[in-house]
Order: structure tokens, then sequence, then C-alpha cells
């Protein structure tokens, strides 16, 4: 079979290798569709400090089952699904608890286990997701990055009739959007990219700024805003993140950061901000994902501006390190519609 494999920052090769085995509670999916993420160019950049070269990148994937393993449902052949890509020990506190997306021996497929850019992979059955009848194999491989947007927005306590402000609108800020509208809550968003800003208002947001306009912080005053969210990992963004929350309110960091940044605690401690992080998702999440995707909330065609064979994998890493024009999902097309 085709796997792709990175090597270290920059060295992407597709090769051919053995067909892997489903172990004792494992399942077999053969891939049909899988996104390129911020996460995976970090790797591709040298820029992830938890990848481990080599493997094979890919955690947003849908595909069917081919098989599976010793102590799983055979019935399951044929099924079409999405994967929750996050491998956790089950003994830690945290795994316990049913905070697994923060286990302390996590890893995730595509940085620290073989990921989904290639024919075919084993995944334990028990992270496999079912996917509704309406939904199409591109539109699930998006089950995972909304499910990131649906944890982070049940990490700010907002509920149905708030309002919220998104600082960025590439996917993950789109998908916090979505979450959101889903669940009757206002979407205010800065962005300083029109064309993303056009796209934030078409999936609902009620307002876009630019990071350039004036009064932003009289807007986020006036609006009753209950959480900002952080989608961006940059220093400019967490400053403002904080500078704009209003008093008394939540910040959700969302974005990747790829080291130390300021932040200025003063307004923290002042406006009694809470400062929240958000890390992945859990299965509720994930099932969450799929009932906004079965109701048609989330339009594929419209997120997923660019689409790449496997053997063109490294176009589409490439498109995201300097993207053109408007770029938000670069989707790979592993297999056909089954």
């Amino acid at each position: 079979m085709r796997r792709a494999v990175l090597d270290g920052p920059g060295e992407m090769r597709i090769e051919t290798c053995a067909e892997p085995e489903a172990g004792p509670g494992e399942a077999l999916v053969d891939v049909m569709r899988c996104g390129i993420c911020g996460s995976d160019i970090h790797s591709y950049l040298g820029r992830h400090p938890l990848v481990i070269y080599p493997v094979t990148p890919g955690h947003e994937f849908s595909g069917v089952v081919a098989g599976v393993g010793e102590g799983v449902d055979e019935g399951m052949v044929g099924t079409r699904v999405c994967v929750e890509p996050s491998l956790t020990c089950g003994r830690c506190p945290q795994c316990i608890s049913g905070r697994y997306n923060i286990c302390e021996d996590l890893k995730v497929m595509g940085f620290q286990a073989p990921g989904a850019f290639c024919d075919r992979v084993a995944v334990p059955a028990e992270k496999l997701h079912v996917l509704p009848a309406e939904v199409p194999f591109e539109a699930g491989a998006l089950a995972e990055p909304l499910a990131v947007g649906v944890h982070a927005l049940e990490r700010s306590g907002a509920g149905a009739g708030g309002t919220i402000l998104i600082i960025g609108t590439g996917v993950i800020g789109l998908m916090v959007l979505t979450a959101a509208v889903s669940e009757g809550i206002d979407v205010v968003a800065i962005e300083a990219d029109e064309a993303r800003a056009q796209v934030a208002r078409s999936l609902g947001a009620i307002e876009v700024f630019s990071p350039k306009d004036k009064g932003l912080a009289r807007m986020a005053r006036k609006v009753q805003i209950h959480s900002v969210f952080e989608c961006v990992g940059g220093a400019e963004t967490a400053d403002m993140a904080v500078r704009l929350a209003p008093r008394g309110s939540t910040i959700v960091i969302v974005g990747v950061f790829p080291g130390p940044v300021p932040v200025p605690l003063d307004l923290v401690q002042d406006g009694e901000l809470d400062l929240t992080g958000t890390l992945m998702y859990t299965a509720a999440d994930f099932e969450r994902a799929l009932v906004i995707l079965g109701r048609g909330r989330v339009d594929a065609g419209g997120l997923v501006t660019h689409t790449f064979p496997l053997e063109d994998l490294a176009q589409g890493y490439d498109l995201l390190v300097e993207p053109r024009a408007l770029t938000l999902k670069a989707m790979i097309e592993v297999g056909g519609e089954a």
C-alpha cells in the first residue's frame, strides 16, 4: 500500500509498504479523505515540539472499516466512519475522570503514532465514530476539527442567547463559530483577511471586524461578550484577547503557540478574567460534531478550498505554508467514494 512518511522538517515522501494487520481490539480503516491541519504544518516546518520523526502524518480522516481484530464486532466491516485520533493510557487520573484528552501519556496519530496519509491504517475500534448516512467522506473528515470547536465552546461555559468573540477565522476559528451558532450563540469575530471574514459571515457571524478597526474595546463592552476565543496562536492576538475581554469574562486559548508569549497578567488579575486552555476533545465532542454535520450546518465545499491526491501531499503542505488567495482546508483524496 501507499503511505506518506515525514522523515524530518520539509522531508516528505510517499513509499510502498506492507498493509497493517488488526491486533486485538483494533479495526482496519481504508482511508478515503484526510485533511491537512495547522499542526501538520508545524511538524512539516520543524516547529511542533512533540512530533516524533519519522512519522506518517494525518489525523483528520474518514474511511471505511475493512477488517477487524479479535474482540471487535465483525459487523463493523463496511461501515463508513471517522476516527478519533487520540491514543490514551486509560489509567492516569485524567483518563479515569473522563478527561482523557489530557492523558498523561497522550499520543496522537500523525505525531507520535502512525497517521492516516496512507491507504489503510489500524486504529483502536473504540475510537471509531459512525458517519451519518447523509454525511459524505469529505465532510466526515471535518468531524475532527469541528470536535475541537465543540470542546472549546464547552470549556468557555457560553450558552444559548449569549455572545462570544472569536479572534482569527481560519479553519479552527470557523469551527468554533459553527459550534456556537448551532447552540444559538451569537458570534462576533476579528479577522484581518477579508476573504476569510466573508466566510465567517456566511457561516453566521453577526459582525466581523478588522484588527485595524478603532473602538474594538468599546465594541466588546457594548455587546456583552461572555467569552473570547484566541484561535491564532500569536503573541499579538494573545495580547488582544486579554485587552478586549470584558471584566469577568473568560478567555479560551484555542490557538497553538510555538513557544512562550508575554501576557498582561495585570489585566487578568484586575478584571477577574478566567484564562482557560482547551486541548482536542472527547468522544462526546466528536458525537456532537457528527450531529452538527448531519444537520447540514457545515458546508464542506465552502471550507475545503483545495483537494490533492495522496501523491501530491507535499504540494498541499507547500500551499498551506505559503497560502495564495483564499486558502482554508486542504483535503487529501486517498480513496474513492465507497
